[in-house]
């Protein structure tokens, strides 16, 4: 038995996207939304009472007012009890867990839509996430509600069955600088001979000409090294391509450049190939369909992925653009200063636009694991990182979740800062592979 129906005095947009996301994406039910009590009464399999009429049967979920309202405000939010020792959330200081309402302004991201203190790039920082400041990002929060959730309803129901989801990791890999040296053209190169000159920086001076005349592979290129750890370990690798024109924080290959787009075109016929919209899209925005359709014209087919450059990201209206230009699958929604989970979930959702309040077909992938943070914004050495990561991993395989790391090409350069961290990449990789190998045993 793993059909569920549940029931609700109302049954709308909200409430039909939290619970198809819970209770059939994350508890593999077969599910039902309905607002008639007799329907209701009649059902065969399990039944969630969502409403506040105490005498229908089945799992009672007290709903709070968030899913019912088609507005956007400020929701005080607070730690309710804990459940199984996991920490609960609260809405304006409900004294009642609403499981679907908690996952709803997560998921949601609710608050993103509200006014925030915005970082030096205009983006929503972890700082003022209430995950953070509740002490909760680096738990996939969501996913252990489901599983608490499906625990008491099989107490409740103990013939019925469902479908869970099982460990996955995706590893995602952006492209900003396909070369240090290499294929920058000669005003480029020259200048950055310049500025390695007056800056002192005499390793660079030195490692540019090694490149340049061919005696030492330029440190970004290390694709094949890339190919040689994800054939050992079967891993599914997504590239996410920049290919804007050259400005401030938009440094890779021009994309007429024909060995550049060789490159674009040997990863396209090995992996899974997205967009990496330029820095400078986010303020001229007819150039992310431009870039967009280049991409596709080089590769000679639909790009459907996408993640912003720099995580560049504003609620809604970013990911309205990336929608209607075809795009599918984004994978922005993370954090770069910090490692955990931005919407509280480790698993795939849909954009979900609350200034519409409808559900879209863009699929929003988050990750949970970047390759700076441990190196920059946490000071770990390759060590320390390898052991952060393999206990960040253990919390999503503990869940079933998806795990998603965000890396470069540049940190498996094992070039300046990031010498030693090439083996951060693989051992990652690695115990991916060994939990997935465990999922199937």
């Amino acid at each position: 038995m793993n059909k569920l129906t549940l029931y609700s005095s109302e049954v709308n947009s909200r409430l039909t996207f939290i619970a198809e996301l819970i209770f059939h994406d994350l508890l593999g039910f077969e599910i039902t939304l309905t607002s008639n009590q007799e329907l209701f009464a009649a059902s065969n399999g399990v039944r969630i009472n969502y409403s506040k009429n105490q005498d229908l049967s089945g799992y009672h979920i007290i709903p709070s007012n968030l899913l019912f309202e088609a507005d956007i405000r400020h929701v005080d939010i607070g730690l309710g009890k804990d459940w199984n020792a996991t920490p609960t959330l609260i809405l304006d200081q409900d004294i009642h867990l609403d499981v679907l309402a908690s996952s709803f302004y997560l998921v949601s991201r609710y608050e993103e839509y509200l006014p925030f203190r915005q970082d030096a790039h205009e983006r929503f920082p972890a700082t003022e996430s209430c995950l953070y400041q509740l002490g909760l990002l680096s738990r996939p929060i969501v996913n252990e509600w489901a599983i608490h959730l499906k625990t008491a309803l099989q107490a409740m129901y103990p013939e019925m069955s469902s479908t869970s989801r099982t460990f996955e990791y995706l590893s995602t890999i952006d492209i900003d600088q396909a070369w240090k040296y290499r294929n920058k053209g000669f005003l480029r190169s020259f200048g950055g001979f310049v500025r390695d000159v007056v800056n002192g920086s005499w390793q660079d001076v030195k490692d540019r000409m090694s490149v340049m005349t061919n005696q030492k592979a330029d440190p970004f290129y290390n694709f094949d090294w890339q190919d040689h750890v994800h054939e050992k370990y079967k891993t599914i690798v997504n590239y996410f391509i920049q290919i804007g024109k050259r400005g401030k924080f938009d440094k890779n290959t021009d994309a007429s450049n024909a060995k550049f787009q060789s490159c674009i075109n040997r990863l396209n016929d090995r992996y899974t190939i997205g967009i990496h919209p330029s820095y400078r899209s986010n303020y001229q925005h007819a150039l992310v369909g431009q870039e967009h359709q280049l991409l596709e014209n080089i590769v000679a087919q639909d790009i459907a992925h996408s993640r912003q450059h720099f995580l560049m990201h504003k609620m809604p209206d970013t990911y309205i653009r990336l929608d209607g230009i075809g795009i599918r699958q984004d994978h922005t929604m993370g954090y770069s200063t910090h490692l955990g989970f931005r919407a509280g979930i480790a698993a795939p959702f849909r954009f979900f636009d609350l200034t519409t309040n409808e559900v879209t077909n863009l699929e929003l992938i988050p990750f949970c694991c970047m390759d700076i943070t441990p190196l920059h914004y946490m000071n770990q050495s390759p060590n320390q990182a390898v052991t952060t990561i393999v206990e960040l991993m253990e919390q999503v395989k503990n869940v079933g979740g998806l795990f998603v790391s965000l890396w470069h090409n540049e940190s498996m350069s094992e070039d300046g800062r990031w010498r030693g961290w090439s083996t951060v990449y693989s051992q990652m990789v690695e115990h991916a592979y060994t939990l997935t190998a465990d999922d199937e045993k």
